[in-house]
């Protein structure tokens, strides 16, 4: 996952072995053309080298890691950021995401009007547990 400074989160997968030069060119792909950038994994601080070949298990990104990207112009918006295609694809997948519409709740109020199964119980009657011995 790279995390954008609003906290937007760009997520792929990549083999072990792969070098850190190919999360470089997804973020690339995924920004607008001609911005400067640089990933860096934390806590605490450590710039991912944009060349080279360690791969992302040398860096210590393996099995799952959080990078987070940072801008030279200071951006800190995701949607300044993110190309035209990058941001429609966005828009798709929230659309395909949609939450449907939500249950009305019942009248009368509150979790107790609803029942013990809505307030998260199991229905029980609370009391004494059956193994205290008093």
């Amino acid at each position: 996952r790279v995390e954008f400074p609003d906290r937007a989160c760009l997520t792929a997968r990549f083999h072990p072995r792969e070098p850190c030069s190919a999360a470089y060119a997804v973020v690339a792909a995924a920004v607008r053309p001609g911005l400067v950038f640089s990933l860096f994994a934390a806590p605490p601080r450590r710039d991912l080298p944009r060349d080279g070949t360690a791969s992302l298990l040398d860096l210590g990104l393996v099995p799952a890691a959080r990078v987070f990207i940072s801008f030279a112009g200071g951006h800190s918006s995701s949607a300044d950021v993110l190309s035209e295609a990058s941001l429609r694809r966005m828009d798709c997948d929230a659309a395909e995401d949609a939450v449907p519409e939500s249950l009305p709740v019942v009248p009368g109020g509150g979790c107790e009007a609803a029942g013990p199964l809505a307030a998260g119980g199991t229905g029980k009657k609370r009391g004494k547990p059956s193994w205290l011995k008093t």
